[in-house]
């Protein structure tokens, strides 16, 4: 019995390290780690790149990580993986199997033999077939059977499409063109590109931030302590409420300035509350106050101080509302 059970372990692990070690994708974008990717590229001899290219993510990647593999025949994968800067989270995955990544393409050097438009398309239908036997049969257009076609003006293409479930979307576009042409100022130069992505399309739930009675309370205690400051002129603590972005520029000129508009001997009471989230995601916490005094509708002047997440004031502005706005 014992035997058997050893035998049945040896196997499992021998089955494990097949399927994982034997692969060059990992298509499961939701349950692999960016670290897994990189130990994926650093086992398969990939060189790591410095990415000197500039990302604009609007939505919170990072600079992707780029690692190249080299090819036999066909240009050199260049590998670009892209994931959230808060929790490494993939995001998305750019394969790119280009000739123009490399060489001067804008000639006819760049043209290519037989032998290198099949290897390529080889590799496009070695990956469709893997991708296939995961996911099933693509939403697909083009065709790159006729190889003839590759010195018309179009080439070939095939464009292949999966989308299993809501939260994955796999797509591969492939040309094969050889046609080149210089008419003027304008270069129609020979193509030949595989590019594959895989995406993760998983919504992310939006937590609404909420503003806790506690946390109000702790507020209006710090802009109490603070107008009370204010109001002794005694500027040296009321530096202490500010946050390191206001403390590094602000001048005691400014927060004189800040007295004269506002009387902060007088009394004062919360009219409003609320939360504010930023471009870049920073929550920031209002409160306006007015003169206790004041029982016009709506007041004639507001105090309005904006907190940071660490409770610290991040803005002071004072109000005057116009009432004959729109007369």
């Amino acid at each position: 019995m014992k035997k058997t059970l050893r035998i049945t372990i040896t196997l499992g692990f021998l089955l494990v390290g097949i399927s994982v070690f034997g692969q060059e994708f990992i298509f499961d974008i939701h349950n692999t780690s960016l670290d897994d990717y990189i130990k994926l590229e650093e086992r398969l001899g990939s060189e790591r790149k410095e990415n000197i290219s500039n990302n604009i993510s609007f939505t919170g990647d990072a600079q992707p990580v780029v690692f190249i593999r080299k090819e036999k025949i066909i240009p050199n994968l260049r590998a670009n993986y892209f994931f959230k800067k808060t929790d490494s989270t993939m995001s998305y995955i750019r394969y790119d199997w280009d000739e123009s990544f490399y060489k001067n393409t804008g000639n006819l050097e760049s043209q290519k033999p037989l032998s290198f438009q099949r290897a390529l398309r080889k590799k496009s239908l070695q990956i469709e077939k893997e991708i296939t036997k995961i996911y099933g049969k693509p939403e697909t257009e083009g065709s790159l059977s006729d190889l003839s076609k590759v010195e018309m003006r179009k080439g070939v293409s095939k464009t292949n499409i999966w989308k299993p479930n809501d939260s994955l979307e796999i797509e591969m576009f492939t040309t094969i063109s050889n046609f080149y042409e210089k008419r003027g100022m304008v270069t129609t130069a020979p193509t030949h590109r595989i590019r594959l992505y895989i995406t993760n399309t998983k919504k992310e739930k939006k937590i609404e931030p909420k503003l806790s009675e506690q946390r109000l309370d702790n507020l209006k205690l710090i802009s109490s302590n603070f107008i009370e400051s204010l109001g002794n002129k005694n500027l040296t603590k009321s530096k202490t409420f500010l946050s390191t972005l206001i403390i590094e520029n602000v001048t005691d000129k400014q927060l004189n300035t800040l007295i004269e508009n506002w009387d902060f001997k007088k009394d004062t009471e919360l009219i409003y509350s609320g939360i504010q989230v930023g471009l870049d995601g920073k929550v920031f916490t209002i409160l306006d106050f007015k003169y206790k005094e004041d029982i016009s509708e709506p007041a004639k002047e507001l105090l309005k101080i904006i907190f940071d997440d660490k409770d610290k004031i991040a803005r002071i502005q004072p109000i005057v509302l116009n009432r004959n706005l729109g007369k």
